[in-house]
């Protein structure tokens, strides 16, 4: 009995001599992606003189969202791709989920202007370059975004409308001016 836990004792450490090893690697090389993918989006929001309000981050992607300037950011460091898109020229966000042989091939997010011409294409998760393991929690994030977006993009028509609407059918305006 005793043979048996001496035994597992020393199983034990040489379990954890090998890895810990590759566990410190493995948190070193996240927390630096992290750190550049963090790094990129900065430097994109000052290219796009913009001041990231809200990001996410997952992996070696990062979005973020200017809602002074009504600006999204998009780094993906797999791949070198960045996007500045400005919401003003968007009237609409679709989430799309490919399917290829019954496994989700992508997950991305189009955004189309009034013609329903396809401006940008935010990819989220492409089959083959990104982690699996993530599906789940990157739908849930690129469904958050679409949301996000639609709203900014839904909140930006009503107040032309009203802007419009006031203009056109107020009593009280004179020369540009309002009066009570």
């Amino acid at each position: 009995m005793e043979n048996n836990i001496g035994n597992t004792l020393i199983a034990g450490g040489l379990l954890g001599l090998i890895s810990i090893p590759f566990l410190v690697i493995n948190h070193l090389s996240k927390k630096k992606i992290r750190s550049i993918v963090t790094t990129r989006l900065t430097d994109l929001a000052h290219k796009a003189k913009s001041q990231i309000s809200h990001y996410e981050q997952l992996g070696a992607k990062a979005i973020g969202l200017d809602k002074n300037t009504r600006t999204v950011l998009f780094v993906d460091t797999n791949e070198t791709n960045e996007l500045i898109i400005d919401l003003a020229k968007i009237k609409a966000c679709k989430l799309l989920k490919k399917m290829n042989a019954g496994e989700v091939g992508s997950i991305e997010l189009q955004l189309r202007d009034e013609n329903d011409t396809l401006l940008y294409v935010v990819p989220f998760y492409r089959r083959f370059i990104d982690d699996e393991s993530y599906l789940s929690v990157v739908f849930k994030m690129a469904e958050k975004w679409r949301h996000l977006i639609y709203n900014l993009i839904n909140n930006q028509r009503k107040i032309n409308h009203i802007k419009t609407t006031a203009v056109v059918t107020s009593p009280n305006y004179r020369s540009g001016i309002f009066y009570k």
